[in-house]
């Protein structure tokens, strides 16, 4: 179980986790819920990869989902969506 921070195509950071569903990923939902973020959206199932409800607060939006290459993963779409995802990464790193 790992997870790697990386930037993507739209030029803000991804957090993959490298499986569908593991335990980080578990986590990491769990943090971003009590940092005040909810959920939105329905998941969608493609075949090697999907769409899965969204993290809001406050405007702020952190896009989810998987695929058979990155497994579970969250997605930024600002700069400060980039942040949160930094210090989320840092905080699961401590963990284990």
């Amino acid at each position: 179980m790992n997870s790697n921070l990386f930037i993507a195509a739209n030029g803000h950071v991804t957090l993959d986790f490298g499986d569908h569903e593991n335990v980080l990923y578990q986590k990491a939902c769990a943090q971003l819920e009590k940092l005040g973020f909810t959920r939105r959206g329905t998941t969608l199932h493609g075949l090697d990869e999907g769409i899965k409800p969204s993290f809001f607060r406050a405007g702020l939006e952190i896009l989810t989902g998987y695929d058979r290459w990155s497994g579970s993963y969250f997605l930024a779409t600002s700069g400060e969506g980039d942040v949160i995802l930094r210090h989320l990464y840092a905080d699961l790193l401590h963990s284990l």
